[in-house]
């Protein structure tokens, strides 16, 4: 059976992805990383297995790597990016053949929202330029590593209906206004395209509406 590793599976984006793993991919085992499992709902706890562990802590995902195939990285926080490091390590150290990763890094970290609700998500790169460091470092950390993977930057992560999805290298800055938001089922689904079908192999992507479905 298929195993995808969540990391950071309390997270509202990380929850519309195991949701949707449900509904569309069925067949599909989850194992859930959580710091603290009482944030999880009753149903998912009940379900599925549920590793306790911070994402600073190599052996907590050492225990996780466990005959698992793919990996949801939505591990967040000013002083995370690092962590990945770490993870990486451990993959290497245990062998896991992780088919890939898909990591939700942050948007802003290339200058590329500079519209949409004042002072915009690239002010980031001046408010913390040590997590913008390692955010942007991220996509040589999983290139040295050699694993397949896709990172995600989007805009603002919101409910509501929904959409097309536009997406952009880092290349792109001017990311206009009306792409600003991102639909959380949509955002769930690019994930799970990333994941399971190749798309956006090894790139970090902007990711943000596009036209209603």
């Amino acid at each position: 059976m298929t195993t995808v590793l969540v990391l950071g599976a309390t997270s509202p984006t990380a929850q519309a992805f195991v949701r949707l793993m449900q509904t569309d991919y069925p067949d599909v085992n989850l194992k859930l990383f959580v710091r603290n499992p009482n944030r999880l709902p009753q149903d998912l706890r009940e379900n599925y297995t549920v590793i306790v562990g911070d994402g600073d802590n190599y052996d907590a995902y050492v225990t996780a790597l466990d005959s698992v195939d793919y990996i949801y990285n939505s591990i967040g926080g000013l002083g995370t990016g690092a962590y990945t490091k770490i993870l990486i390590k451990a993959i290497r150290d245990t062998n896991t053949p992780i088919k890939k990763v898909v990591d939700i890094s942050a948007g802003g970290i290339y200058g590329e929202y500079m519209s949409g609700t004042a002072p915009y998500l690239s002010a980031v790169r001046v408010i913390h330029p040590k997590y913008t460091k390692d955010q942007l470092s991220k996509l040589d950390w999983y290139n040295e590593s050699g694993l397949n993977f896709t990172i995600f930057r989007p805009g603002l992560i919101q409910n509501g209906p929904e959409t097309q999805i536009i997406t952009h290298t880092p290349d792109y800055r001017k990311i206009d206004k009306n792409e600003f938001d991102i639909n959380r089922t949509t955002f769930a689904r690019a994930a799970a395209n990333a994941m399971f079908n190749g798309d956006y192999n090894n790139q970090s992507v902007s990711v943000s509406n596009g036209a209603p479905l």
